[in-house]
Formats: C-alpha cells, structure tokens, sequence
C-alpha cells in the first residue's frame, strides 16, 4: 500500500467499506467530497481507484484520473507539493503511454500550475519557461477541440502575474464561438485586458479590469484563488506607480483571504511582498515582520518542500532522457544485428554459389568424360562389328555355336532392324534361321545379359550414334530419337539411356552440340 492509502486510511473511517463500492462510484464520491473540502474521504476514494489493476481502456483512463484527483488533493489542501508532483507525473506518463489524448491537457495544466508555484515562490525562470510550455500546448489543444473550460483555466494559470506575457498568441479568448456560460470566460478576458493595460503602463484601467474580476468570478474550484489572483493584480498595478500604500492594502486583503480560506500555499509569496513594500516606505518594524512570516511559513508551509520540486522535475526530465538514450541504443543495436545478420546471408549465399559452383564444374566434368567414354566405346565396337563380319563372310570358324554367335551379332548390328518397334527375340531366331532356345542361349553365354538387356544396349549405342551427328540428326528430339530406335516411351528410353551411359539423354545432347560446334 502506498504513501496516500495509509493516510487516507489513517484519517477515515470505514475505509475497508469503500473497497467494495466501483471505481465510477468511488470517483463520483471523491468528487463530492472534494467540493465539500473533506479531504481525508476524497484521497480515500481517488487512492483506492489509483492503485486498481485496470484490465480495459476505460479503467485504466479512470485509474488516470483517480492519480490526477491525488495530485489535487495534496496540492489544495496538505500542501504537499512532493506528493503532489509524484502523482500529476505518474498521471502524466500513464496518459503518455495510452495515449489518451482528451485528458493529457488537464494533467498538463495542473503540472504546469505546479511549476508556476514554484517560479513565483523561487523565481525559477527555466521552471517558468517549462510551465509556458505546457499551458501554451494545453490552449492549443483546447482550441483544436472546442474545450473552453481547458482554455479558460489554462490562460488563468499561464496570466497569474505573469505582466509580460506575449498577448497576441491568445487573443482566441475573444472568440465569438465561445459560450458565454463558460466557467471564468469573462474573469479571463479582463485579465487579458488587465495585462494589455499594464504593458501600455495604463494602470489605472488596468486596475478597473482586476477590480471587475471580482464580480464575475464562477469557477467551479476554488474561487476564492481566482479573488485571490485579482488582489494580488490590484496591488501590482499601484506598485508600479509607486503607491505602496495602496499597494499594501490590497496584498493584506489578499493575505487575510489565504487565511479565511486555509489557502496557507499562497500566503508565503504574499508575506514576502508585503515586507519589501514595508522596507520601501521605510516601516522597517513592519518590514521585519513580514519577513518573519515569510521564513516561518517557509518552515512550516508547502515552501519547504516545493523546493525540492525543481530537483524532482530534473530527475524526470533525466529518466525521460535517458528513456531517449535507451531507446536510440536499442535501436542502434537492432541495426547492427539486422546488418551484420545481412552479411552473414550474403556469406552465406555466396559459399552456397562457390559451392554450388564447384559442384557443376564437377558434373560437367563427369558428364564430359562419360560423354567421349560412350563415343570410344562406340568406334570400338564399330571395328569390332566390321571385323566380326569380316570373319563370318570368310567362314574362318565352322562350329555351329561360332557360326550362331556371328549372326546374331549381325542382325543387331543392323539398325534398321532391332529399332523395330516389334523386334523381340522370335523374329531375331526367325532372322538367322535358329529356334529361340540356342539363340537365348548363346546371348546369355557370350554377353552375360538376357536378350532385353542386350537389344536395350544396341539400340542406345544408336541413339547415341544418332546425337553424335547433330549435322544430320539435329532436327529430332529426344521424343522422335526414343520412338526411332524402338523404345516404346520416352521414360523407358531416358532410364534405358541413363543406365548405360551415365548421363540424361539431354545432357549427351547438349555435350554433342558442344563438340560439333568446337569443332
């Protein structure tokens, strides 16, 4: 449990009772309890909500409002600045982070008062430049989104003494779109008017502006700030014409309201200016005075710890860069591994082509040698077909076996005959005159295969043949040369080919071209 739960719980009764009522009624309750200034039972209401695990868009945008509504409660009424900065940042980087974009203003314009306390108090201009920031973006968006209410509250917080404010930026408080029911319309074009006086040194219209206010001041929180605000306007106006006197009633009408209305955040500045006014008309015993005020509230009031919230808003705006920094590492190091991912691809592809590379080299090289082992192999046994003649016709050897073995050896030397498609083994014992029993025979005793095996092999040594002369067979394809030596589908012939070669009848092809070509 947090800091703002203990004391809430601390403080009210019946605590334990709130657990079981919803986030919306929790809120609603806060609300009431804050507008009855009961501020024990709204933290109460607004903590419980805060520290709620939101499982939806809409319970975490509640969670959010429920941190700002802490903020509020700390800052209004415990003037405890410390907390109350923790709690706007948190709403603000929550809000961030969801990007819930119609409530970042309000977030923005209570920080942005936070800071401007602090550059009052301290006269910090690089808080007072940050507070400009964020109140000048709040009336952006409050224009861009026709929230009045937001624009009006804004300039209010932005204009609170600020006399040299750059009026021309804001003269949209003056537009006719805007109703005239909206909450401190009229309270901030007369301090717009106000201020427009006082740069033209016209104080004394300036004051009828501030004095105006008075009368039209219907905010729903906190009004009596915005009296306050016009006091503290009155009495610059006669400090710049030197009426001191009448400089100091007005800042101890605004001094007794912060009493009256337990507003003791504000009294510090005041106390501090009333005792520079006492020393310039030379009451130096009313000077000291107030100057013991002011280092007595200082002790006791918001100012002591509102000086620490100069080094919480450094801190965070360190994290927020060091956020960046991270962020810019990270997706630094995201680069790097991407690209040196890329080169180890790029490696990757290009020992892959050596690789692949090499391997084609090898196979050109295996298919070339199988291709003009095939081409020897085939002048080999055309001598030995021209020799086998030779002997037959000579009738060298009249052995029957012999004699058997030679013309079988002729009819499949003959390719107009075994590239038949209807050749088989019948029609070769039928060609030289011997039954199928001998001539089986004889082919298994003299070539070791069965007559299937040894007519595939003759006719593939003509297709080979046939692709060795491309000048006379260029013209056929693998289709027309399988179906020309008997081979009866292109399959049959391109495993018939490959078992006996070594090599794809298109690879032979391409080879053969190649030869033709160099030669």
């Amino acid at each position: 449990m947090t800091c703002c739960s203990v004391v809430a719980k601390d403080v009210l009764n019946g605590y334990d009772s709130l657990l079981n009522l919803s986030s919306p009624t929790l809120m609603e309750k806060g609300r009431n309890s804050f507008a009855q200034r009961q501020p024990a039972e709204a933290l109460a209401c607004f903590t419980i909500v805060s520290e709620r695990r939101a499982e939806s868009d809409e319970e975490q945008q509640l969670r959010i409002r429920a941190l700002n509504n802490c903020a509020c409660v700390y800052k209004y009424f415990y003037f405890d600045y410390i907390e109350a900065y923790d709690y706007f940042s948190r709403a603000y980087d929550l809000c961030e982070q969801i990007q819930y974009d119609d409530f970042l203003p309000v977030i923005m314009v209570n920080l942005g008062d936070l800071l401007n306390d602090y550059s009052l108090s301290y006269g910090s201009q690089p808080l007072a430049q940050q507070a400009t920031e964020l109140f000048d973006k709040c009336i952006d968006k409050a224009v861009e989104t026709r929230n009045w209410e937001l624009l009006t509250t804004s300039f209010f917080n932005l204009a609170n003494q600020n006399y040299q404010l750059d009026l021309k930026k804001y003269h949209v408080l003056f537009s006719k779109e805007i109703p005239d029911s909206t909450p401190d319309l009229q309270y901030a074009r007369l301090q717009y008017q106000g201020i427009q006086h006082m740069q033209q040194q016209q104080y004394a219209k300036a004051r009828q502006c501030f004095e105006r206010q008075l009368q039209c001041v219907n905010t729903p929180w906190a009004p009596e700030r915005d009296s306050l605000a016009s006091y503290v306007s009155i009495a610059a106006t006669y400090e710049r014409e030197g009426r001191h006197a009448e400089a100091i009633s007005y800042l101890e009408k605004a001094l007794q309201l912060t009493f009256d209305k337990d507003l003791s955040d504000l009294s510090t500045a005041i106390c501090r200016q009333l005792s520079e006014h006492y020393r310039l008309i030379g009451n130096s015993e009313q000077a000291t005075h107030y100057h013991q005020r002011y280092m007595e509230m200082m002790e006791k009031t918001h100012s002591s710890q509102l000086s620490h919230v100069a080094e919480l808003n450094y801190i965070r705006e360190l994290k927020k860069k060091e956020e960046v920094t991270r962020e810019l590492e990270q997706r630094q190091l995201l680069q790097q591994l991407s690209l040196l991912a890329a080169v180890i691809v790029i490696a990757v592809i290009v020992i892959a082509a050596l690789l692949l590379w090499q391997k084609n080299r090898q196979l050109r090289e295996r298919n070339r040698s199988l291709y003009e082992k095939n081409r020897q192999l085939i002048r080999i046994e055309a001598v030995e077909q021209s020799q086998r003649k030779t002997y037959s016709k000579s009738n060298l050897n009249d052995e029957q076996r012999e004699t058997l073995v030679g013309r079988v050896q002729e009819v499949l030397a003959n390719p107009d005959i075994i590239c038949q498609q209807d050749f088989t083994l019948s029609k070769l014992a039928k060609t030289i005159n011997s039954n199928t029993t001998y001539v089986s025979q004889v082919i298994n005793e003299t070539y070791g295969m069965a007559f299937s095996n040894l007519l595939s092999s003759f006719r593939i040594k003509v297709a080979c043949q046939w692709m060795d002369d491309p000048a006379r067979y260029g013209n056929l394809t693998i289709e027309a040369i399988a179906m020309g030596t008997g081979f009866k589908s292109r399959t049959a012939f391109i495993n018939a080919f490959k078992r006996e070669t070594g090599l794809k009848p298109s690879e032979f092809l391409r080879l053969a071209k190649a030869n033709s070509d160099n030669a």
